[in-house]
């Protein structure tokens, strides 16, 4: 989602980098990959040549929005062009994306690094020039400011000497890295810069890990739960079954750093520590997650059989999805599902747990087990926050970023990245059958949703100028959120808006959300705000505007409308950039 994503990275971004207020910045924070990159290795093309074929539409809509989002909100030192061409032009070599677009029509000031030897594939593997030095004279005019490679470093000379490049150029990405390299304090003696200081144990402490703790334990989302089988309580002895149950490093999914504290939080540990080792029966079922060995199984369906209650931990791990190597299907690999089913088979009181990145697509698991939780990859603590939310210790909150598409799914071609055409794409588009929507999450306890002030129901009529000026009051919705049920718990309220009878719209957009933590019967307010840039809607040629007509609201079972009166007003012009770069490549 492009609001989701905007919003955590506005957020997160920010926070790496600091807040300054020691005078110096932590550390650059880059924003990649620049632009429209989703596809990493594939039957149909390798990330390295892939040309993303997107339209004018899409991009505004849905790809560059978290991107404008770094800049303007995150104030971001960096970005990171991608490998990939778009629309026939290799990323680092895209300069209406990156000056015309990134720079001066959404202000970014830091400087662009390549993707490792991105900038020598513009010629070797996109065949967009026809020697390495052109290639070097594409990226650096087209903004690209740092090479990762040695691209620049053994064809930059040629490049200016042969081929034109203006030391101009090359003097202003200088400054930019200088900027960065000063606002860091890498110029300054190392006393002086407190960030240098810093040691293993000052990211490893008590505190970092209750924040993962933490973090793990809200992600965690509650996708089915027939029956009320979770949470575990008043339970003697359980089986802990799967090849991911006893994972340690795997939960950290990928791109970590050094990390020993993970090896005494598996699932397996995590339960062992909240009911004692003498209630726990473990047996790991299969070897790995792609593995087709099924002589484990009969030891898995006794331990399952013994027990009052099985937990089957499966999913996926970097042997699966990991940088260059794309997933053929959306199932489960190996016996995993088969395995899920001979536990079953033995003790239908089993819960199972995934442990993945991306979405599973386990309809006939669905339709067998009664309970499901989607924990992602949850680091370095989420054994235990797995534990805690399986016996009731914390109640999960957590809730779908994606869409969990069926099986059949993966008939769409990876390599097309329409979000409208054969069939669409994501929930904003898609008209298919999902297994569980985007924004799904259950709880153990209820929540019961309030206008704070019942004329809220009501349409709000405004103008579409009045919606867009500066200063002027946004619209707000108040909802009043009442934990109804037995236990304390966080629920997020997420708000949706669809333009009515606009073409081509999305059938629902988030808008914003908030979260709140109730004891029972507690209640709270929420405040979630329609932004300008959510009201507008993008046309076909990319150019977004605020249009006059009807807006419905929905938030849970709250709903509501919006009605604008007056011309369009517009927020972004593709066609007029386009335009200005034409113009000004021309004059260069």
């Amino acid at each position: 989602d492009p609001y989701l994503t905007s919003e955590y990275i506005a957020h997160l971004a920010r926070h790496l980098q600091g807040a300054h207020d020691t005078g110096f910045q932590k550390l650059v924070a880059s924003c990649k990959h620049f632009s429209a990159y989703d596809l990493e290795n594939y039957a149909t093309g390798s990330r390295k040549s892939f040309d993303a074929i997107v339209s004018d539409q899409d991009l505004v809509e849905y790809y560059w929005v978290p991107f404008k989002a770094c800049i303007q909100r995150a104030h971001v030192g960096s970005m990171m062009c991608s490998y990939n061409s778009v629309n026939g032009v290799p990323s680092c070599a895209n300069s209406l994306f990156q000056n015309t677009i990134a720079r001066d029509e959404w202000g970014f000031d830091g400087f662009i690094v390549s993707d490792c030897t991105a900038v020598i594939s513009i010629y070797s593997r996109h065949n967009y020039t026809n020697s390495s030095t052109l290639a070097v004279k594409a990226a650096i005019e087209g903004g690209t400011d740092v090479n990762c490679g040695m691209a620049y470093s053994e064809f930059l000379a040629s490049a200016v000497n042969n081929a034109n490049v203006s030391e101009k150029l090359l003097d202003t990405s200088a400054q930019r890295v200088l900027k960065s390299l000063l606002q860091l304090g890498r110029l300054d003696p190392p006393e002086d810069q407190p960030y240098t200081q810093l040691s293993y144990k000052d990211v490893d402490t008590g505190y970092s890990r209750q924040v993962a703790l933490e973090a793990a334990r809200q992600q965690i989302v509650l996708l089915q739960n027939d029956g009320n089988m979770l949470p575990l309580s008043k339970v003697n002895n359980v089986a802990v079954i799967g090849p991911l149950a006893n994972a340690t490093s795997r939960l950290l999914s990928n791109y970590e750093g050094a990390n020993e504290v993970v090896d005494s939080h598996s699932v397996l540990q995590g339960m062992q520590r909240i009911v004692g080792k003498e209630q726990i029966t473990y047996a790991q079922g299969l070897a790995n997650v792609s593995s087709t060995d099924t002589s484990g199984f009969q030891a898995a369906a006794a331990a399952a059989a013994s027990c009052e209650m099985a937990v089957v931990v499966i999913g996926l791990d970097t042997s699966q999805e990991d940088e260059a190597h794309d997933r053929t299907k959306l199932t489960l690999p190996g016996a995993q599902e088969s395995l899920v089913k001979a536990v079953f088979g033995s003790n239908p009181k089993t819960i199972v747990v995934l442990v993945n990145g991306g979405p599973l697509a386990i309809e006939s698991i669905k339709s067998l087990v009664p309970a499901i939780l989607e924990a992602f990859y949850p680091g370095q603590m989420g054994g235990d926050a797995i534990a805690e939310v399986v016996f009731g210790v914390t109640n999960p909150s957590g809730r779908l970023p994606f869409t969990v598409y069926a099986e059949d799914f993966v008939r769409r071609k990876i390599s097309d990245m329409s979000l409208r055409d054969n069939g669409g794409c994501t929930y904003m588009h898609y008209t298919g059958k999902v297994l569980w929507p985007f924004g799904h999450g259950l709880s153990y306890t209820s929540f019961k949703y309030t206008w704070l002030n019942q004329s809220a129901s009501e349409p709000v009529l405004r103008s579409t100028a009045s919606v867009t000026a500066a200063g002027d009051l946004p619209i707000q919705y108040t909802v009043v959120v009442q934990n109804v049920g037995p236990y304390q718990g966080a629920d997020s309220v997420l708000g949706f808006i669809t333009a009515k009878e606009q073409p081509d719209a999305p059938l629902k957009e988030l808008f914003d959300f908030g979260r709140v933590y109730l004891q029972p019967l507690e209640k709270a307010t929420v405040h979630l705000t329609v932004s300008p840039e959510v009201l507008g809607l993008v046309d076909k040629r990319g150019v977004q505007s605020v249009r006059p007509g009807r807006y419905e609201v929905v938030i849970g079972d709250l709903k509501s409308s919006i009605e604008l009166n007056g011309d369009a007003v517009e927020l972004f012009n593709l066609p007029m950039l386009k335009e200005k770069h034409a113009k000004a490549s021309h004059h260069t």
